[in-house]
């Protein structure tokens, strides 16, 4: 292997590990995809992305290890500034699109979640319904189709 691909290689690795994709990678490397798919299909490649890849992520467990909540804390500051910012985003005139998106992204955080995308939010919990209930409104219902079916004949 020369020390032009291995070159390559590593850079290719680093790229991939840190999320860019593909067709990007092989624009940036002047390489076709073809020999973007070759590089990648050789198993000195794979060893490189494989420790680039455990580097990277231990790294990140060594600078984290024990921070949790206080990166969590950090975050939580930011909470009230990005509402701030989406309340603003929502409240402008200028542009549309960026106002129901940040409308959209406002209702999905409804804290009572009155408004939410998806299945609808009870407070409450649902109740059983009885069998007697449900046999009276079965009653009920064949009442109401009897007298449908006859408005729909006359």
């Amino acid at each position: 292997m020369t020390p032009r691909v291995k070159i390559v290689i590593e850079q290719l690795a680093r790229m991939r590990v840190a999320g860019i994709r593909d067709n990007i990678i092989a624009a940036k490397l002047n390489m076709s995809q073809g020999g973007l798919s070759r590089i990648l299909a050789l198993q000195e490649y794979q060893d490189v992305e494989a420790a680039v890849l455990s580097g990277t992520v231990s790294k990140m467990d060594a600078a984290l290890a024990g921070r949790a909540d206080a990166l969590k804390d950090y975050c939580r500051q930011g909470v009230p500034v990005a509402l701030r910012a989406l309340v603003e985003a929502c409240t402008q005139s200028r542009d549309l699109r960026a106002r129901i998106s940040a409308a959209g992204e406002l209702l999905d955080r409804d804290p009572d979640k009155l408004f939410a995308k998806g299945a609808a939010r009870m407070n409450n919990e649902a109740q059983p319904v009885s069998t007697a209930m449900l046999d009276a409104i079965a009653v009920e219902a064949d009442k109401v189709g009897v007298a449908v079916k006859k408005e729909q004949v006359q």
